[in-house]
Parts: C-alpha cells; structure tokens; sequence
C-alpha cells in the first residue's frame, strides 16, 4: 500500500509541474501581456486627451493672441521703426526696379534725437553698384518716389573693379513725430 500512496504522491507532483508548465505559465504570460497592452493603451489615450485639450486652448486663444499682437503693432511699436521698415522697403524696390545691386549692408542708418521740432530727422546711408545710367534713374527715383521729405546731404560715384560705378549717397529723411 505504500508503494501505491508513493506511485499516486509521484503522479499528483508531476501532474502539478505539468500543469503549471502546461497551463499556469502560459496564462500568466497572457495576462501579463495583456495589462501591459491595457496600461500602454490607457497612457496613449491620456497623451492623446491632453493633446486635444491643448488643441481646443489653441482654437480658443489664438485669436485673442493675433488681436492683441494687432493692437501691439498698431499701438507700440514706434512710428520711427515702421519708418526704417518703409524707407528700406522703398530702397530695395527702387534697386529692383532700376537695375542696381545692393552690396550687404548697403542701407544703414542715423537718428537724431532733437525733441521739439516740427519733424523728425533719420540720416540714411545707401551703397548700390551699377551702370552709370541706372544709378542716376536709381538716385532720381529715390528722391522723388516717397511721399515723404528727402534731402541728398551728399552723393559720391566711385569707379569699381569690374567697370561698374558704386554710388554712395547720405541723405536726410524727414518724418512727422
């Protein structure tokens, strides 16, 4: 009888290993790798519930934030800096339109800080490179094109390396304060 109750303990611990090995390991893998899915699932759609809700904070701020950006441009920013903008614009399309080239750094300029006057006074500094006759269209253009009041302080021609002439003028551009 003890070699029975022996034979039947043998059996039940190799039924045990076996079926651990058989089932117990296999669904514990597969429980294991379906809460990792579940928490990358759930960690994906928290990243994607922010996201959505930065998205809508967006839609809503924008455009307040262009509005007030307007209302910055418009109030804030100095009348002088709008007007370095415009005279470089003008510069530049007149170089454009005449045929001459700006060297880098061709445009530079010189405040004056005298208060009180009945205008403002920016000193500008222009180096364009061309053919004689596109220069002077070029020197001609810049003085009676703006609307604005421009005075020629001083204008040197100077013969270059390849056969162009460099014009360097220094003019006063006068703005309303």
């Amino acid at each position: 009888m003890t070699k029975i109750i022996k034979r039947v303990a043998l059996s039940l611990a190799l039924l045990d290993v076996v079926a651990y090995f058989a089932v117990l390991r296999p669904v514990q893998n597969m429980w294991q790798a379906s809460a990792e899915r579940f928490d990358t699932v759930r960690l994906e759609g928290l990243k994607e519930e922010a996201r959505v809700s930065r998205l809508k904070w967006y839609t809503d701020e924008v455009p307040d934030m262009q509005k007030d950006v307007d209302g910055f441009l418009d109030n804030e920013v100095q009348p002088k800096k709008k007007s370095f903008s415009r005279i470089t614009r003008l510069v530049i399309g007149l170089a454009d339109k005449t045929g001459v080239s700006l060297p880098p750094a061709a445009i530079g300029y010189q405040t004056d800080q005298q208060h009180g006057q009945l205008l403002d006074r920016m000193g500008l500094m222009v180096t364009a490179k061309g053919p004689f006759k596109n220069l002077l269209e070029f020197a001609h253009e810049l003085e009676t094109t703006s609307d604005d009041f421009l005075v020629f302080r001083n204008v040197r021609l100077d013969a270059g390396e390849s056969g162009d002439l460099t014009l360097q003028l220094a003019a006063d551009f006068y703005l309303t304060p």
